[in-house]
């Protein structure tokens, strides 16, 4: 019989075994433990098993937080709940659990390999089941799944719908496919603007570009973390140094930093998870005025484009957001999906009634 197990730690699973459902996933053991041992504030983790005859065969992620609606949520939205907090500071706000992790932007169920679907989606009502008992008994009301992709939602949709979770839009995956044999080839792929716009930029720029070999290299990373993150309307977990020096220790030659230099001073850093098949550029700081100066974002996506084409890497994957660039320069938006359900009827109905508030409309390429 299958057995659910629930551990706050990922220290209590073997590597081997919770790496075997997640086989061709860089985020992956390693990453995880990296994000548990991080100490991001308000964020407490805890990992779900399905066990049969000792091994591993279904596993995910998970994590309780306080959430304020405010936080995952743009434009005039944000701003009259940021009013309406102004003098009702708790409005629309509630302890969560969540199936997902904190710090990656899809999320990918584990199985061990040559399990059928039907037997995935079997294992996966044992884990909702086992989730929101777990959430129940921590007195959590508000229950969700983040950042589902369209190509597993199959395995979600029937067990969600017949949970009385609700679905909507998530924040969609960019990637470009590289099909390219050199830089030239994949600026010809993109329109006449957009590669006018960016030889433009590239034109006689000053940056110098240095792989990060010591740890002790990553001591001004924060400064530029803390300003790029307060130029953000999204606002979900505040990194510490903690992450970044674990995932440094922890991920080995999966994780690259980069330093980006000018005129003798450090301008910018970027952090990229990478294997034989994929690059995740998974985050970029620098300082405002110095990063447009320079051109920074554009400098580190050719580098980036450039690295996949030399090493053979067929699939570049970037961060959430920014949309509009990233399809000028190629992109393709992929769809992800968030499930909710709140045990009280009539937060439910308030909750299902500003769904399409919530959403968050990627652009189309046009």
């Amino acid at each position: 019989m299958p057995e659910v197990i629930i551990k706050n730690s990922i220290k209590d699973f073997n590597k081997a075994d919770w790496n075997n459902c997640f086989k061709q996933i860089i985020e992956d053991y390693d990453y995880l433990l990296a994000t548990e041992k991080a100490n991001i504030k308000g964020f407490n983790f805890f990992y779900i098993a399905v066990k049969e005859q000792g091994k591993i065969i279904a596993a995910t992620s998970a994590f309780t937080t306080h959430y304020s609606l405010d936080s995952t949520v743009q434009g005039i939205f944000k701003k009259i709940l940021l009013s309406i907090k102004k003098i009702f500071p708790s409005f629309l706000s509630f302890n969560l659990a969540c199936i997902g992790s904190v710090e990656t932007e899809i999320n990918y169920l584990g199985f061990y390999p040559g399990i059928s679907d039907e037997d995935k989606k079997n294992y996966l009502k044992q884990i909702l089941f086992a989730f929101e008992e777990y959430a129940k008994q921590k007195r959590i009301r508000l229950f969700g799944v983040k950042d589902i992709p369209k190509s597993e939602n199959f395995l979600w949709q029937d067990t969600m719908r017949s949970l009385n979770y609700k679905a909507m839009n998530g924040l969609p995956t960019a990637i470009n496919e590289i099909n390219f044999k050199n830089i030239n080839e994949y600026l010809d792929n993109l329109s006449y603007n957009s590669r006018k716009n960016l030889r433009r930029k590239l034109k006689k720029n000053p940056v110098t570009i240095n792989v990060i070999k010591n740890l002790e290299d990553l001591n001004n990373i924060m400064d530029f973390y803390y300003e790029t993150k307060n130029r953000s309307d999204l606002q979900f977990g505040e990194l510490t140094e903690d992450f970044f020096k674990e995932v440094f220790k922890n991920m080995g030659k999966r994780a690259m930093y980069s330093i980006y230099s000018a005129e003798g001073k450090i301008i910018g850093f970027n952090l990229s998870f990478l294997d034989q098949n994929t690059f995740i550029d998974k985050f970029i700081f620098s300082k405002n005025n110095v990063g447009r100066k320079y051109n920074l974002y554009f400098i580190s996506w050719i580098e980036n484009i450039k690295y996949c084409i030399d090493n053979n890497i067929k699939i570049y994957q970037t961060g959430q957001g920014a949309y509009k660039t990233k399809l000028s320069l190629g992109c393709k938006l992929l769809p992800n999906y968030i499930y909710f359900k709140h045990q009280t009827p009539w937060i439910y109905k308030i909750l299902q009634w500003i769904r399409p508030l919530l959403e968050i409309k990627a652009p189309s390429h046009d």
